[in-house]
């Protein structure tokens, strides 16, 4: 609703040339959907006006009529999307967007593999029951049900204010529950308990870290925050920075780096603690493939390898398509839990089947 209120304030003088900056960075399928539709619209109406748009987002980028894929302030290719698809002879953008980067940087890219998950414990990490967190009048999360398993990997998808960000902030105690509880390794969230929050790590939708600090002083602060031991914390430090990549930008302040680093820090700060559980809010809205897929490798280590449970909101269906199992939220409330397959149901894609299930006239 925001990205539409700014849309009206952009296009109440009738400009020939409306410039767009990433409009629907962090907004749901279904959201992007209906704004670019509303942009279609207004082209018909007004078939002189030229659109300039800059995304993140790739699919986005497939309605285009004209593409100018960039890296590093230089222009990679210019085309339509299929000339573009067809020149790299690639499925989708993402991929060719990768094809077309210099030789050093796609050797460097990984594309993100989890090991499979490994069989065996159902022991509950995360559990909702019948949780439930209202604002006067407004409920936000309406009576929600769900358990996660340890090591696992589980996604948490639906519209903007569904109740994802208000749900997560109760099952880390940052936000008291109005009814049900939230169970963090089969016992109750307390705000006071401590020794159980130090068990999670918990990183947020927006930078959240202190940007007068530098990369090194924030992880150490951190740390200290955490109780982790002085005589470690130095080693802990270069664990993190050699692990994320964060070696050559240590002694950097926050604004200074790209979005993909600054998440990356975020990372390890959620993580230098060493927590079992890893609670992720929309961690890559904004970010660009490459530094997407870094990110995920990352995550697939820290459940493989570490066996942190990562409980993770998202916008990015292909995001989900990783996780071992999903969970779409709508209004408050949860439709489904499933693996990635089982959502997909009668849609052939994910992000369809989220669309259409969170747009049927019976969940407006």
């Amino acid at each position: 609703m925001k990205q539409k209120l700014g849309l009206c304030c952009a296009l109440i003088h009738d400009p020939q040339l409306l410039i767009l900056d990433e409009p629907t960075t962090g907004v749901d399928p279904l959201s992007r959907s209906q704004f670019w539709d509303l942009i279609e619209r207004i082209r018909a109406q007004q078939p002189g006006m030229s659109v300039l748009v800059a995304t993140a987002y790739m699919e986005e980028a497939e309605r285009f009529d004209w593409l100018v894929m960039m890296d590093a302030g230089q222009v990679l290719a210019t085309g339509a999307p299929g000339e573009l698809r067809a020149r790299t002879g690639s499925p989708d953008l993402e991929s060719a967007f990768i094809a077309l980067l210099p030789e050093a940087k796609r050797r460097e890219h990984r594309h993100p593999v989890a090991p499979p998950a490994t069989a065996g414990s159902d022991a509950v990490a995360i559990e909702a029951r019948r949780l439930t967190c209202r604002f006067g009048d407004f409920t936000a999360v309406d009576h929600v049900d769900f358990r996660i398993r340890r090591g696992e990997i589980f996604g948490f998808l639906g519209s903007n204010g569904c109740g994802k960000s208000t749900t997560m902030k109760m099952l880390t105690g940052l936000l008291p529950a109005t009814e049900g509880e939230a169970l963090l390794f089969g016992r109750p969230v307390a705000p006071n308990d401590m020794e159980t929050r130090r068990r999670v790590g918990y990183m947020s939708q927006a930078f959240s870290l202190y940007t007068e600090l530098s990369v090194r002083q924030n992880l150490v602060l951190h740390a200290r925050l955490f109780h982790v031991p002085a005589a470690e914390i130095d080693a802990r430090v270069a664990e993190m920075a050699q692990r994320f990549g964060l070696g050559q930008v240590l002694d950097t302040l926050p604004d200074e780096l790209p979005l993909g680093v600054r998440q990356r820090l975020s990372l390890a700060v959620a993580v230098i603690h060493r927590p079992e559980i890893l609670i992720l809010d929309e961690p890559t809205s904004g970010v660009d493939p490459i530094a997407r897929d870094a990110f995920w490798q990352l995550m697939f280590d820290l459940s493989r390898r570490d066996g942190v449970t990562i409980f993770i909101a998202t916008h990015f269906m292909n995001e989900a398509q990783r996780c071992d199992r999903i969970s779409l939220m709508h209004a408050g409330r949860v439709l489904d839990s499933d693996t990635p397959a089982g959502a997909d149901g009668p849609a052939t894609t994910l992000d369809r089947s989220s669309t259409a299930r969170t747009s049927e006239p019976s969940l407006r």
